[in-house]
C-alpha cells in the first residue's frame, strides 16, 4: 500500500508529465498518463513501526528455537531439519521487536530487557466495523450484504517508517532526478481503502536495519516483509531444475542465485497471507494472490563459512521476492547459527 500511495501521490502533485522527466520511457507510458510507468523507479521498504526513535520488526517465527535433523517425517522435499524450541512449553512471543532487540536475536542471545518487546497494543488499536455493501448505480444498500472491516489506528506519538527511492534517468539525459530531493515533493499520503491521510516527513537516511555476523556455515534468512514466490512457500531461486539437461542437473533446493553455493535445509513459514489491490486503469480489484508473511525463517547449509557470506551478502537487505520486489516484498536478514545446534541431541520435542 505504502509504494501505492507514493505513486498516486506523485500524479496527483505532477498530473502533467514534467520536463525534468524526460520523455516517455516505454510506449505503454503513452498509452495511459494514469499508469505507473512515469515513476516505474519508485522502490519501497516498508513500512515498520516507529515509536521515540526506536525501529520495531516483526518478531520471526523461530524465536527462542534451534534447527534440528528431523529424518522419517512428513517434512517437504527438501528440507531436512525441523525447529525445536529451546523451552519446553508454550511460550508468548511479542509481535514486534525493537530494533536493538533483532540485533540480539540475530546474533543468537535471546532479549533479555522487556521494553525491547513491544506488542501491538502498545504501538496500534486495530478498530472492527460491520458495514453493508451499497450498491453503485443506486445508492442503495445490498440485503444481506455485510461485511467486516479492520483498520488500524495508530498511537498518538506513533509513526511509520519506510525507505524509499525513486531516481528517473530521463531518455537521452546524463544524470538522474531525485524525486524525492524535489522542492515540490508533496507532503501528504493518502493509504488504504478509507484514504487515510498521512503527513510525509523524509529525511536522507535509509532505515537502519540491525546487521548479523556471519561466523558459521549454516545461514539463517529472516523474513521483515512478506514475499510472493512462484513454488509457494519455497523461494524460486531453490527451484527444481532436475528438469535441465543432465550436465545443469541441480537437487531440489540448490539455491540458484550467481555466486551462491548452499542448500535449503530448513523452513519455519506462517500462514500465508491473502492481499489484493485495486485497478485504477481496469476500474476492479486486483486478483488474490497469497504471501509468505513476515517473520518467515529459512536456513541454508553453505558447507564453508565463506560461502556463507557470500550468499548474505546476495540476501541481507535486498528484495528476493520473485514477485514485487520493488514495492518492498522479500527483505530479509541474515544471520548465523552454530553449528552445533544441528545435532538434536536425545529426548528432544520437534516443532514443525
Amino acid at each position: 500500500q505504502i509504494g501505492n500511495a507514493v505513486i498516486n501521490a506523485f500524479h496527483r502533485q505532477w498530473p502533467e508529465r514534467q520536463e525534468w522527466e524526460g520523455a516517455a520511457h516505454t510506449a505503454r507510458a503513452d498509452e495511459n498518463d494514469k499508469s505507473s510507468f512515469r515513476f516505474g523507479a519508485l522502490k519501497t521498504v516498508g513500512p515498520f513501526p516507529f515509536k521515540d526513535g526506536v525501529l520495531y520488526l516483526p518478531c520471526p517465527l523461530d524465536f527462542g528455537m534451534v534447527p534440528v535433523p528431523c529424518a522419517g517425517t512428513d517434512l517437504p522435499s527438501p528440507l531436512t531439519h525441523a525447529f525445536r524450541a529451546k523451552k519446553l512449553g508454550k511460550e508468548h512471543l511479542p509481535v514486534w521487536l525493537s530494533a536493538a532487540a533483532y540485533a540480539r536475536y540475530l546474533a543468537q542471545s535471546d532479549p533479555s530487557d522487556p521494553s525491547d518487546l513491544s506488542d501491538p497494543s502498545d504501538l496500534y488499536d486495530v478498530e472492527r466495523n460491520i458495514g453493508i455493501e451499497i450498491n453503485a448505480d443506486r445508492q442503495t444498500a445490498e440485503k444481506g450484504q455485510l461485511y467486516q472491516a479492520e483498520y488500524l489506528r495508530l498511537r498518538q506519538d506513533v509513526a511509520l517508517a519506510f525507505q524509499a527511492e525513486c531516481d528517473i534517468k530521463p531518455r537521452g539525459g546524463s544524470e538522474a532526478v531525485d524525486v524525492f530531493a524535489r522542492p515540490d515533493l508533496p507532503d501528504t499520503l493518502l493509504i488504504g481503502g478509507q484514504q487515510g491521510v498521512a503527513r510525509l516527513r523524509t529525511q536522507d537516511a535509509g532505515l537502519r536495519l540491525p546487521q548479523g555476523e556471519i561466523t558459521t556455515p549454516l545461514l539463517r534468512w529472516t523474513l521483515i516483509t512478506p514475499a510472493v514466490f512462484n513454488a509457494g512457500w519455497m523461494p524460486g531461486w531453490c527451484r527444481d531444475s532436475r528438469k535441465l539437461p543432465a550436465p545443469q542437473l541441480t537437487p531440489l533446493g540448490t539455491v540458484m542465485l550467481p555466486g551462491a553455493e548452499a542448500r535449503l535445509i530448513a523452513a519455519r513459514v506462517g500462514k500465508p497471507l491473502a492481499f489484493s489491490g485495486w485497478d485504477l486503469q481496469d476500474g476492479g480489484p486486483k486478483p488474490n494472490q497469497l504471501a509468505v508473511p513476515a517473520g518467515s525463517s529459512y536456513v541454508f547449509d553453505c558447507g564453508a563459512v565463506e560461502s556463507a557470506r557470500a550468499l548474505a551478502g546476495l540476501l541481507h537487505g535486498s528484495p528476493r521476492s520473485d514477485k514485487y520486489g520493488e514495492k518492498g516484498f522479500g527483505i530479509g536478514l541474515c544471520s548465523s547459527l552454530p553449528e552445533g545446534t544441528q545435532d538434536a541431541g536425545p529426548k528432544t520435542q520437534v516443532v514443525a
